[in-house]
């Protein structure tokens, strides 16, 4: 438990500990959802990693948008739609192509706001992870630095236990704060490719129904 100290301190600078001391389990708990939060996501983009569809190829997409193509000439949205769900089974693009329904709006502009649309889901989707990258060590530097003036009192009374009770505490949570942010760039890296090449595969499909 953090043990803390007031003494020999002025009035502003007791203020200031109480304070810090304050927010020291708030930011705690803050830090422990972080962590069952990033191993769930962890989970989350293993199973999607595995789930996803390594075939993808310029020539597929081709194919599917050139039958898109022909199905919207035939009067047929719902085949048009079908047939751009061959792009791939990618979880970018399988919103991308939920989210047309029915193909009742197949126009161009049509495609291209849900395109916009569908950039900003995987925008949030990736700023969920990109958030810890930045606060997982800030939550850990708050959490090493208020124990630590309590660590330094003790250490100066030859207080050992109260000194290692506190260390524990900073240390532990330092390196809990790095994994959650280590865990949060790998997952951000990988899934900002995965995204850009999903939506690079849209695009182009978008681009050959236009001519």
């Amino acid at each position: 438990m953090l043990q803390g100290v007031t003494t020999n301190l002025s009035h502003p600078e007791a203020v200031m500990y109480t304070v810090a001391t304050a927010l020291f389990y708030p930011i705690l708990l803050l830090l422990t959802a972080a962590l069952f939060y990033i191993v769930f996501e962890l989970g989350v983009f293993t199973v999607e990693t595995i789930r996803r569809d390594r075939k993808r190829s310029l020539g597929r997409t081709k194919a599917a948008a050139l039958s898109a193509q022909i199905s919207i000439q035939a009067h047929n949205p719902i085949q048009a739609v079908a047939d751009l769900a061959r792009i791939s089974n990618n979880w970018l693009v399988v919103r991308f192509v939920k989210a047309l329904g029915s193909g009742d709006d197949l126009s161009q502009d049509a495609l291209m706001k849900q395109l916009v649309e569908t950039e900003m889901n995987a925008t949030k989707r990736l700023d969920r992870t990109r958030l810890w990258i930045r606060l997982g060590p800030i939550i850990g530097l708050i959490t090493t630095l208020v124990p630590i003036s309590p660590a330094l009192v003790a250490l100066a009374k030859g207080d050992l236990e109260v000194l290692s009770a506190n260390l524990v505490i900073a240390f532990s949570t330092t390196v809990i704060a790095l994994f959650v942010s280590g865990m949060a760039f790998v997952i951000s890296l990988f899934r900002e490719r995965f995204y850009l090449e999903d939506i690079s595969d849209i695009e182009y499909a978008l681009e050959l129904l236009e001519e």
